[in-house]
């Protein structure tokens, strides 16, 4: 879905590339080497530790690669 406004509709950035969507979250994914759903985790993950303002890291990607 656009991500951003959570409007339902998937993949569609109504024009402005920089609404997020499903696609950028599989790319994403993809990049680091895990699932789409980890992805989407570690994002609301990441906002709760921002909204809260702990700047504490969660470990989530298994992945071994050097980054």
């Amino acid at each position: 879905m656009c991500v951003s406004c959570g409007c339902g509709k998937v993949n569609d950035n109504h024009g402005d590339s920089r609404n997020i969507t499903q696609s950028d979250i599989i790319t994403a994914a993809q990049a680091a080497g895990i699932t789409p759903e980890q992805a989407a985790q570690n994002l609301m993950d990441t906002c709760q530790q921002l909204t809260s303002g702990s700047q504490k890291q969660s470990p989530r990607n298994t992945n071994t690669r050097e980054r």
